[in-house]
């Protein structure tokens, strides 16, 4: 079965200032590579303008409403790091509809897998504001869409950016049937997501956030996924799998300091693509976060991509865990959570 690729020329349009880091540029390079993919393996699935019912499901009115407004300005802060253009309000709504174009044509049984390369990212959008470059949460809103309009009873939500994404955390904090799992720098922007963060009322117990420390590379993620990401969706068993998939803890990434590289992004996507056939009916859908260094983008999405497409295998990763600190901190994540 072929892979969905969303992508479209339109999310250039977003522009932020020519110094941003959140820039057209990130989806020009992506565009080049969706046009050198092979058409029997990925088909390239067109974006929609979300509805603002749809946007509405994780966002206030008046948020949706002050967005939309700044397109009578050139360009407009929402805050330091969050900037608009004429033509953002459109495009956000395209970035949603797009990842929602892919998780109805994965329902439908069009595709078992798909990647969305949108923009702006979405992670950090809250529900009354804009945040870190997003506008709107499209994970968020892609995670309630799969539960009301496609009855999923167990979502995960694996968030793999260097930044811990507050604003989906926020919006499943009391919610059981989203498990949100969070591997990101620590700390670091935006000064959520340590360890005892792990929801509340109904939902405690179904945030786990991995607080990891700078200089964390591919044998350290790779050991978190297997000792703690694995069995976690292991006793969850989910019937979907969304990933917030920011390629910015690659070693060459300006915002981040990590070491992670294309490699080891490959082999986080085929652990999950494991979970997601044992679990899932394969389903797992993958969302484009941060990801500021061109090249570490271009290619850690091929790397994705390829695992996408790849042979069904099993995956026992024996890597040894470098000198970082990362076993205590393993440790300290399944003594936290041993109670649930």
């Amino acid at each position: 079965m072929q892979t969905a690729v969303v992508i479209d020329q339109h999310y250039l349009k977003h522009l932020t200032g020519q110094t941003h880091p959140e820039r057209p540029e990130r989806i020009k390079v992506l565009l080049d590579l969706a046009a050198s993919l092979d058409g029997g393996a990925f088909q390239l699935l067109p974006p929609r303008p979300a509805a603002r019912a749809e946007i509405e499901a994780c966002h206030s009115a008046a948020h949706v409403a002050l967005v939309e407004s700044t397109s009578q300005a050139n360009q407009y802060a929402l805050d330091g790091d969050t900037i608009t253009c004429r033509d953002s309000f459109g495009v956000g709504l395209l970035a949603v509809g797009g990842f929602l174009n892919l998780l109805d044509a994965m329902a439908a049984g069009q595709f078992r897998n798909g990647f969305a390369l949108v923009r702006p990212p979405g992670h950090h959008a809250r529900p009354q504001r804009a945040m870190g470059f997003c506008l709107f949460n499209t994970m968020a809103i892609g995670a309630a869409h799969v539960k009301r309009a496609h009855q999923a009873r167990r979502v995960l939500v694996l968030d793999w950016d260097v930044h811990h994404g507050n604003g989906t955390q926020e919006m499943f904090y009391e919610d059981p049937s989203v498990l949100y799992i969070s591997t990101h720098q620590y700390p670091f922007y935006p000064g959520t997501g340590a360890l005892r963060e792990v929801g509340t009322g109904a939902g405690e117990g179904y945030t786990i956030n991995v607080p990891l420390p700078a200089g964390c590379a591919d044998a350290e993620y790779i050991g978190v996924f297997r000792d703690i990401v694995v069995p976690a969706v292991e006793k969850f068993r989910p019937d979907w799998i969304l990933v917030s998939a920011g390629f910015d803890p690659h070693r060459r990434d300006p915002l981040g300091g990590m070491d992670v590289t294309e490699q080891g992004f490959g082999t986080m996507a085929r652990m999950l693509l494991g979970q997601a056939r044992k679990f899932a009916g394969g389903r797992i859908a993958l969302l484009l976060e941060g990801g500021y260094d061109l090249a570490g983008l271009r290619n850690s999405v091929a790397a994705v991509l390829t695992e996408l497409q790849a042979p069904e295998t099993t995956v026992e990763e024996r890597l040894p865990l470098a000198e970082s600190g990362i076993e205590p901190v393993i440790r300290r994540v399944l003594q936290v959570h041993e109670r649930f």
